[in-house]
């Protein structure tokens, strides 16, 4: 094989790379095809060493060229010429290996990204259509499944019945048999349904008129009732949580309501999107009562998540506690989002995630852990010479654990997780020293700068019994908003977005506070 030779192999194997990370770009690869490359980039690091000895072979020739006293010109001339050619192939031997590193270190940033999940990012699960089936926690035993030996069982309590009772007669083989005598006991068992009747009220008021002035009078109707046919509140209630609760789409609520009652019920579709606005207007004392409470809480969460109206970018800024929530609809994150909700005037201890404008409001910041050890085990996926990432993550899990058996933490055991956390970073420093943090993977080593700069915030929950270090109840709740957005794809305009956050701080509270949500609505249709 000539220098040339081995140049033009090296050529090719670099622009196959290139085609394979554009693959990695738009993320086609399998598992199979992952494996295929590492193999490839295996192979290629054992032609890259044979070309170097290859390139000194040729080196050692010229040498023991120019060494014999009987060389010709010619020869001379043809080693000089050699050396020219060995000169501009090394400069591209140079410049190809530079570009062959630059694609490895390509390709572990691309990995990166294809292999982040729920397990080591802020990716939700349904992200990946084909996304690993999440680990259980819970140790197998080798007991069945279901209720064990022993088991009270939980039975269902018995109802007053609203229909006549069915006494159950034993046959004439038996009533009749001498043998048997009725005991005076029975065995009693129900059956609950569902009976959907339609009930419809009508309103007549006599007309007067009078001899003199022609003038008409008629009784007033009840407060509410202006056309001549309309829905009753519970028809509305029902119609707005199937909507708006239940994520069932307009069409399907109209349909639904046409099913069981036989085509008597036929909402239409403008009435059935009206709703939200009605419950809207209709709530908001209640919301101003959610805003005060909120903001006397010792803590609270908060976080934003993003929506679509007519194909354009809106957020939702969520503000809950254990008892009530808030949804907010805002055209931006940031001050701008922030302003005019809870967040804004809050003096309490605010819980989210690595969002730094939060950090201008509240007394205090616990930042989300569960953010942070999937960011670890990120680190942990793709710095595997490094050893700290795992050990913060072992540490974090176990004062967490900790934290979940006793909240009452004394002030000693604190100093002691305080400095051990200190220990980790600083482990963590002298490894980045060791091995600088790659050019396409800074992400772990910005996960250490951050952890450092935000210890306070990582462990004030330690010093708080009260305090969650998760920010999970906000994610959950933006969970619900997600739903619909999921079942509605975009939202017409501005309005229903404020009008759906509405309806849903509303319902949410409710549910919260163990109230009965087709009382609440039906208050508000009243």
């Amino acid at each position: 094989m000539t220098l040339k030779e081995a140049h033009e192999i090296q050529r090719k194997e670099l622009m196959a790379l290139r085609r394979e990370n554009e693959r990695l770009k738009e993320g086609t690869y399998t598992d199979a095809e992952k494996q295929e490359h590492e193999k490839i980039i295996r192979q290629l690091r054992r032609e890259i060493q044979t070309l170097t000895k290859e390139k000194e072979r040729y080196h050692q020739l010229w040498r023991d060229a120019l060494a014999r006293p009987d060389h010709r010109i010619e020869d001379l001339m043809k080693i000089e010429d050699l050396e020219k050619e060995v000169c501009v192939l090394k400069a591209s031997n140079d410049q190809i290996s530079k570009q062959l590193q630059e694609a490895r270190d390509l390709i572990v940033k691309l990995k990166a990204q294809m292999n982040r999940d729920h397990e080591n990012s802020s990716l939700p699960s349904s992200v990946k259509p084909f996304h690993k089936k999440i680990k259980k926690s819970r140790k197998k035993t080798e007991r069945k499944p279901g209720a064990q030996k022993g088991h009270s069982g939980h039975r269902r309590p018995h109802m007053e019945p609203t229909v006549p009772v069915v006494e159950l007669e034993a046959p004439p083989s038996i009533t009749e048999n001498p043998d048997f005598y009725p005991t005076g006991k029975y065995i009693t068992k129900q059956v609950a349904d569902l009976e959907i009747q339609v009930s419809v009220t009508e309103y007549r008021s006599q007309i007067y008129r009078s001899r003199n002035t022609g003038e008409r009078y008629h009784a007033p109707f009840p407060e509410g009732i202006t056309n001549e046919f309309g829905y009753g509140k519970k028809v509305k209630a029902l119609a707005f949580l199937l909507n708006n609760y239940c994520n069932v789409s307009i069409d399907k609520t109209q349909e639904l309501l046409m099913e069981i009652t036989g085509g008597k019920i036929s909402l239409s579709k403008g009435l059935i999107n009206s709703l939200s606005r009605q419950f809207s207007s209709a709530t908001e004392a209640d919301r101003k009562r959610i805003y005060q409470m909120l903001l006397l809480a010792p803590s609270m969460h908060t976080d934003f998540t993003p929506g679509r109206v007519n194909g354009k970018t809106v957020q939702v800024l969520i503000c809950t506690n254990p008892y009530e929530t808030l949804y907010c609809a805002r055209e931006h994150k940031g001050h701008e989002g922030i302003k005019g909700s809870p967040v804004e005037k809050y003096l309490q201890l605010l819980i989210h995630d690595h969002d730094v404008t939060f950090y201008n409001y509240g007394g205090g910041h616990q930042e989300c852990l569960a953010h942070v050890l999937r960011y670890l085990q990120d680190a942990i996926d793709n710095e595997p010479e490094l050893t700290w990432h795992e050990h913060m993550k072992n540490f974090l899990s176990g004062i967490i654990h900790e934290a979940k058996q006793d909240r009452h933490i004394s002030e000693g055991r604190i100093s002691e997780i305080q400095k051990e956390y200190d220990d980790i970073l600083k482990k963590a420093d002298d490894e980045y020293r060791l091995h600088p943090p790659r050019k396409y993977y800074p992400d772990g080593f910005n996960l250490f700068q951050r952890m450092k700069q935000y210890k306070e915030n990582h462990l004030l929950f330690l010093e708080h019994p009260d305090l969650e270090y998760t920010n999970n109840p906000a994610e959950r709740g933006l969970r619900k908003f997600k739903r619909k957005l999921k079942q509605a794809v975009t939202f017409r305009c501005s309005d229903t977005v404020e009008y759906l956050c509405n309806c849903m701080s509303v319902i949410e509270t409710g549910r919260q506070q163990g109230a009965n949500l087709f009382f609440i609505v039906q208050k508000a249709f009243t």
